[in-house]
């Protein structure tokens, strides 16, 4: 009895060693299994490609800012490939960095010999990837194995530096303004006394006052300037047509003809009195002038400029009388010279 029962004990023993055993073996080819499907999920992630007809392209660039073997090579925006291998090489011109893109076959004809390969990323903190900008498809279209250009990298760091810059640059302005409106406060400096200080203020009210009353004695000037330039041009024109009557008169031999022949005196007086005639008209169109320029430039002035603003009528008639006695005094010239042409008549008569 004691023999059955440890025949049994020793079965039971190698049945459980069995059942072990065979879970072990289930646990072990489970672990392999999704070993091997964890890789060629990694492996087909990164080879989107690895069933299609490929080509290669290659760039060299001066650096490739973290860029990685596997990453995606997209052609405005799509993915059409991935990098399959990064490798530093030296040659001529120093140490440059090889990317060679595998690039699926139906893309081919958006890649030309002329196209950029150019290092962006993800988003603004994403992945890297490379992106090929193509702007002339006149060229030909790149064959296995061609090199296209690269385009270098963007310093972000020196973006970064001229950032903080623009950013130190507005605090200064900020501290600069901040400091000088507290001084305007303070009453400092000349605007700043004009905003605090009541005696500049009161200044400025009594020269407003004063330009008020210069203005007030000018147009009073200008009034009496304005009656006595009309008088003048009134009574040149009465001369004007007493002169012209009287060489209307010496030109057919009637009245004064004789006393212009034989009384010298009389000749030499009329020609005095046109000679002076002439001279008030050039110094009232002289004084008309002045005026309206001195009016003109209280006008303009910034800080009377608002006083003056209400004499524009007055200019204008003043410019009015002005060409009144330009006319005027063109005739008394013309008037003058056919006396004179007169006179040298008479004379050469007289020989």
């Amino acid at each position: 009895m004691g023999t059955t029962e440890t025949q049994q004990q020793v079965e039971y023993i190698s049945s459980d060693s069995i059942k072990k055993r065979r879970l072990f073996r289930v646990g072990l080819f489970a672990i392999i299994g999704f070993l091997v499907l964890a890789i060629g999920i990694f492996v087909m992630g990164d080879r989107r490609n690895l069933f299609s007809k490929t080509f290669t392209v290659t760039a060299y660039f001066e650096n490739i800012e973290g860029l990685l073997s596997g990453a995606g090579v997209v052609v405005n925006g799509i993915r059409v490939g991935s990098v399959a291998d990064v490798k530093l090489v030296l040659n001529d011109s120093g140490s440059r960095v090889k990317v060679d893109m595998v690039i699926e076959e139906e893309y081919r004809q958006m890649i030309h010999v002329s196209s950029i390969a150019a290092i962006g990323q993800l988003g603004i903190v994403g992945d890297k990837q490379v992106e090929i900008i193509t702007s002339d498809f006149s060229t030909p279209v790149v064959k296995n194995g061609d090199v296209i250009g690269a385009a270098p990298p963007s310093n972000y760091l020196a973006i970064i530096d001229k950032a903080d810059q623009a950013v130190q640059n507005v605090t200064n302005i900020t501290s600069s303004l901040d400091t000088l409106f507290l001084r305007f406060r303070r009453g400092e400096g000349t605007i700043g006394k004009f905003l605090t200080d009541d005696a500049a203020y009161n200044e400025l009210v009594g020269v407003g006052q004063s330009a008020q009353k210069l203005f007030d004695e000018t147009a009073n000037q200008f009034a009496q300037l304005s009656v006595i330039l009309r008088a003048t041009a009134d009574n040149v024109g009465g001369i004007t047509k007493e002169s012209e009557k009287l060489i209307r008169d010496l030109g057919q031999g009637k009245g004064t003809v004789g006393a212009l022949l034989y009384d010298r005196g009389l000749y030499d007086s009329l020609e005095t009195l046109v000679g002076t005639l002439s001279r008030t008209a050039d110094n009232a169109g002289m004084a008309a002038r002045e005026f309206g320029t001195n009016m003109r430039g209280l006008r303009s002035s910034w800080l009377l400029g608002g006083l003056f603003s209400g004499g524009e009528s007055d200019e204008m008639n003043a410019e009015l009388l002005q060409r009144e006695l330009d006319i005027k005094r063109e005739e008394l010239r013309r008037q003058e010279e056919l006396l004179n042409q007169r006179e040298r008549e008479i004379l050469n008569g007289s020989k």
